[in-house]
């Protein structure tokens, strides 16, 4: 069970802060929407970088030495951000929120590829990446306004999560020779790559002020951290009972429900009517991230640089979507950026149908029913 401590642990560390990030910025910084929406594009943009780069250095020189130097650097970076607050620095906050981005962004494809090794299944192995984030958002949310308290307190679940790497055995470690640019791998991922891409450049339209939007409809910042965990726990359970379907057909379910999801949001007028909404999304994005995670991994024999990869295609939406949705948003209000992820996840599904069939893949969505593992 140490990879999932691991999982858990770290994702709580990392991914508790995120709904207090766009606060910090709006109330303690005065930071506009789009400017909110820029530091989030330029965090997602470390994040391309690492992951990129991480993943395949992990197939390339091993997975232990990239798995340690990714956690030691994120405490490091957590506990600096919390003393940016303290001496109420907008610019060392800004420029410590990116160095995050890179060290969170190291370490993943390295815990993934070690797990998918050691034959742990990927849905439920994921599942503990969603309950950490519920248990640190639940937990951050609980600090209130002592913000540089809930940093020192992430940073000290992440301390654990090092320790917990520190004891992992890493026997007979198989090295690769994986290209810089490896466009075949690229290709033969193509379907979900890019689906991912459209799908998920919608999202991040959305979540870059989604803290903000919940507190236009009512809710404080315990019930913020309360939103965003029935989400998380929603997908710790369902990731659970992924694992017997077939890969295709959890993305092309996760975009199509992705997109009705979003419609609903349309129609919330209060706090409180988000949760039901919630639960959609945590069978949605479960859904899509199992399936597109699954549908890679079980396809290349470079697991890291291919899930790597992945998180790289998340990250470049997560520095257009921030950006678009910082913009949008003031344009256009939050319920008109979140209408135009509506529609993005629905082109999603579309492409992904149509690169199916192209690919000679489509017979795979007759697995509706699943198969045993």
């Amino acid at each position: 069970m140490k990879p999932e401590g691991i999982q858990l642990l770290s994702s709580a560390g990392v991914f508790g802060p995120a709904i207090i990030v766009p606060v910090i910025l709006a109330d303690h910084f005065e930071a506009s929407k789009s400017l909110i929406g820029l530091i989030a594009g330029l965090y997602a943009a470390a994040g391309f970088i690492s992951t990129y780069a991480f993943g395949r250095a992990s197939d390339v020189y091993g997975r232990r030495k990239i798995l340690l130097a990714g956690l030691g650097l994120t405490v490091i970076a957590t506990i600096a951000q919390a003393m940016s607050l303290i001496y109420d620095s907008f610019e060392a906050f800004v420029f410590v929120r990116i160095l995050i981005g890179f060290a969170a962004g190291m370490f993943p494809a390295a815990l993934l590829a070690y797990a998918y090794d050691a034959k742990s299944k990927m849905g439920k192995f994921s599942s503990w990446a969603a309950a950490g984030w519920g248990i640190g958002n639940l937990s951050v949310g609980v600090f209130g306004s002592l913000y540089e308290w809930a940093y020192f307190y992430c940073a000290g679940i992440l301390m654990v999560s090092f320790g917990l790497a520190l004891t992992l055995k890493f026997d007979k470690e198989c090295r690769m020779d994986v290209p810089l640019f490896p466009i075949a791998l690229i290709r033969r991922n193509a379907p979900v790559y890019s689906a991912m891409l459209i799908r998920h450049t919608g999202a991040s339209m959305i979540w870059v002020t989604y803290p903000l939007f919940l507190k236009s409809i009512g809710a404080d910042i315990a019930w913020i951290g309360a939103i965003y965990a029935v989400n998380a726990f929603g997908q710790f359970l369902i990731m659970n009972i992924l694992d017997r379907y077939d890969p295709a057909v959890l993305v092309a379910v996760g975009l199509g429900s992705s997109s009705i999801t979003f419609l609903t949001f349309l129609f919330v007028g209060t706090h409180w009517q988000i949760i039901p909404a919630q639960l959609l999304l945590a069978a949605s994005w479960a859904s899509l991230y199992v399936g597109s995670l699954r549908y890679v991994m079980d396809k290349n024999k470079e697991k890291a640089t291919a899930s790597g990869i992945l998180s790289s295609v998340m990250s470049i939406s997560g520095i257009a979507g921030p950006i678009l949705g910082g913009v949008a948003a003031a344009a256009l209000g939050f319920k008109g950026t979140i209408a135009i992820a509506c529609v993005m996840s629905a082109v999603a599904l579309t492409i992904f149908l149509y690169e199916l069939r192209v690919s000679g893949e489509l017979y795979r969505l007759g697995r509706l029913f699943g198969r045993p593992t």
